[in-house]
């Protein structure tokens, strides 16, 4: 590892320091472990109290000393105003009882306002009434769908301030030099296919010093650079259509691909697959997050993310269920290949193309899935971790991890037969 990189640290163990310098009173906002709860980080810490989109230097998932201390300033500096955005979440939590509301996850939606509360007005007084606050924040129910989506991208000054912060979030993403092969290797350990609590133990040690390697951040942030010698194409893998790496389009002309999605197009599927859209914030911050996520290595912005797919591609890599090559590198990936080989339809498509027989066109495309089956492997894989990045699921328990590497390829085999079983239905029909 390089001097510069031996020297860096990560973001979010300055933040955590910083947190715990200031003492009690902000127990509200701090998880059982005294940390910041993951909500106080996204909702008040990063976008009012560091100010990302104004001190882009916070932003990145490793910081040098001389960042880290200015970090640690900046947090400190507003202890009070912290500690009067406890105190005003209390507040709220009290109004929201008396008033019997029951909608929306009220740290999601208090925590910004707790803190604007404590910036315009200080720490609340005995009388400090929070009603008509907690009324204007339940009135609009519409709040987060896809017509107040469109009302919003309607104007064209929303677009150009979304279009101004994607080229400086866009370029504010750069690789350093420290080099990738230790993070590849320990994958080894994380991928094992060996069984057991010790196993398991050993896994987990090795995937917490993984999710804080900057090599998968490294790596997305190399598909962007001609000649970012990747150990892989993106556009083979299916995650982009060109290479390098574009910048999205904010709204109109993208792509299928994942990373060639436009704004616009992510923040819609999210709100598609929201069971609970009150869990969301309003569509304006929704829509300004989803610019900084596009513009994140890989599309997503937690650096266990960033990991998870990277893991992700290495697996997807080794799987060839039409052929016999060799076995996989890793022994996860081949428990995943020797339950793809068993499936029927897997095997009813070795035995027509060893014959060389005519194939439906509807089992074709299930044929040339099959026969670069990274491409649906990774698509699906993306979407599952984007969604958990905007509701800011962590991917730090390494066994569900391994659980959603497995389930991927389950789910893309279960679309290949519900698309098979369709096509015989169609054709008993006809």
């Amino acid at each position: 590892m390089s001097t510069d990189a031996a020297a860096t640290q990560p973001r979010r163990a300055v933040i955590d320091r910083a947190w715990r310098d200031l003492g009690p009173g902000v127990e509200v906002l701090s998880g059982a472990d005294g940390g910041p709860l993951r909500r106080t980080v996204k909702r008040v810490i990063d976008p009012l109290v560091l100010r990302l989109r104004s001190n882009p230097q916070f932003s990145g998932p490793f910081v040098d000393a001389e960042v880290a201390s200015a970090m640690r300033a900046e947090i400190v500096g507003q202890a009070d105003r912290i500690r009067a955005a406890a105190l005003w979440f209390e507040v709220l939590k009290r109004e929201r009882r008396r008033l019997r509301i029951t909608h929306g996850n009220a740290q999601e939606l208090y925590f910004p306002v707790c803190f604007e509360l404590a910036v315009t007005r200080g720490a609340p007084t005995a009388d400090s009434s929070a009603e008509e606050t907690l009324r204007e924040i339940h009135s609009g129910r519409d709040r987060a769908t896809g017509a107040a989506l469109t009302r919003h991208v309607e104007n064209p000054r929303v677009l150009a301030e979304l279009g101004d912060q994607l080229r400086a979030s866009w370029d504010d993403v750069r690789p350093d030099a420290a080099p990738s092969a230790a993070f590849l290797t320990g994958l080894t350990t994380v991928l094992d296919a060996a069984e057991g609590r010790r196993a398991a133990a050993t896994r987990q040690r090795q995937w917490n010093a993984l999710i804080g390697d900057p090599a998968p951040y490294n790596l997305g942030a190399r598909a962007r650079l001609p000649g970012g010698q990747l150990p892989w194409s993106i556009v083979a893998l299916g995650l982009s259509s060109a290479e390098p790496q574009r910048p999205p389009t904010i709204a109109g002309a993208g792509g299928d691909r994942p990373l060639d999605r436009p704004v616009i197009d992510r923040v819609r599927a999210t709100l598609r697959r929201a069971m609970d859209r009150d869990e969301l914030p309003d569509v304006p911050l929704l829509c300004a997050e989803e610019v900084d996520r596009a513009c994140a290595p890989w599309g997503l912005l937690g650096e266990d993310r960033q990991a998870t797919l990277v893991a992700g591609i290495e697996v997807s890599v080794g799987l060839s269920p039409l052929s016999e090559g060799p076995e996989p590198r890793y022994g996860l990936a081949g428990q995943i290949q020797a339950r793809l080989r068993r499936e029927a339809y897997v095997l009813h498509a070795r035995r027509y193309l060893a014959g060389g027989g005519p194939i439906h066109p509807r089992q074709q495309q299930v044929v040339e899935e099959l026969a670069a089956f990274t491409r649906p492997y990774l698509s699906r894989l993306w979407a599952r971790l984007h969604g958990r990045d905007v509701w800011q699921e962590p991917c730090g328990d390494v066994e569900d991890v391994r659980a959603v590497l497995q389930g991927v390829a389950r789910s893309v085999s279960l679309d290949h037969r519900q698309r098979i079983k369709s096509m015989l239905e169609m054709r008993a029909a006809g």
